[in-house]
């Protein structure tokens, strides 16, 4: 059973966060600035939230007044689904799907300690199908 701390460690543990009251033009700046498409948004050090590059073009599509000066917690998903490391990454996934989240933060002792995606677990599946895929054809052929 693959785990959560399995994605991590080859992904890395990076987590890329703005502050609560932080402006939309700063939050789409920290986007162009680290490739990244999830923002977590934090109190102080408490997560309270996470303002993804989706959150970004639904706010842009209500043309709201002075929407770049706006804070990010006006525009965030506050219903915030965490993963421990030791979580079950395909029990993770299936998560994810049935909430439609694209992005769920690794959470131990209350810190945030990575961030992975859909993609990344997908992407994890196909190297790891890849390679027993590879494993299997060389014991076929009488290669161990």
């Amino acid at each position: 059973m693959t785990k959560v701390s399995d994605l991590i460690r080859v992904k890395g543990h990076e987590v890329y966060s703005v502050q609560k009251g932080t402006a939309v033009a700063a939050a789409a700046q920290k986007f162009l600035d680290t490739g990244v498409s999830s923002l977590l948004v934090c109190d102080l050090e408490n997560v309270s939230g996470i303002f993804t590059k989706n959150d970004l073009v639904r706010c842009c599509s209500r043309r709201e007044p002075d929407l770049w000066n706006q804070p990010v917690e006006k525009f965030m998903s506050s219903d915030l689904f965490t993963a421990p490391p030791d979580a079950d990454l395909a029990a993770v996934f299936d998560e994810m799907v049935q909430r439609d989240h694209g992005h769920v933060p690794v959470v131990k002792d209350g810190r945030a300690v990575g961030m992975i995606t859909q993609v990344d677990i997908l992407l994890h599946q196909k190297k790891t199908a890849d390679f027993e895929n590879k494993e299997l054809v060389r014991y076929i052929q009488g290669h161990y």
